[in-house]
């Protein structure tokens, strides 16, 4: 049975990484525009471009290690926890009949419980990862 997960396995980690993508390149080549979305979502004014630009080298290295399998405890644990508490804090965008509600903001539910499944199997996540246990 094992076996047969393999490939979808490899595929939601895979997903999961050109899903967070976009974020990650827009955070590293627009440090502004990551302070604006720390300003606009999360409730943090004035942050330092400085402080985006670590956050946004901490995410690419976290998303390496994720979509590469390195240490997935870690790596699969981090990118659920900090994705899952990043939706939290856009739960106004995600109130349907809302004036804020943004339906694309709703992807982010779905892709919440691919990286839970994936966290949960991540043992038998092995096709193309660096940790193969």
């Amino acid at each position: 049975m094992t076996r047969n997960l393999k490939l979808p396995l490899f595929l939601t980690r895979l997903s999961i990484a050109i899903f967070l993508l976009p974020w990650v390149l827009l955070r590293l080549t627009k440090v502004e525009a990551g302070s604006g979305l720390f300003e606009k979502y999360y409730f943090i004014k004035d942050m330092p471009n400085s402080v985006a630009l670590l956050i946004a080298i901490f995410w690419a290295v976290l998303l390496l290690a994720f979509v590469s399998g390195f240490k997935k405890r870690i790596s699969y644990g981090l990118v659920l926890a900090l994705h899952a508490i990043g939706t939290i804090l856009t739960i106004p965008y995600l109130i349907p009949g809302t004036e804020n509600f943004k339906i694309l903001f709703m992807a982010a539910i779905p892709t919440i419980a691919a990286m839970g499944l994936l966290y949960i199997l991540r043992d038998q996540d092995t096709l193309l990862t660096i940790d193969r246990r």
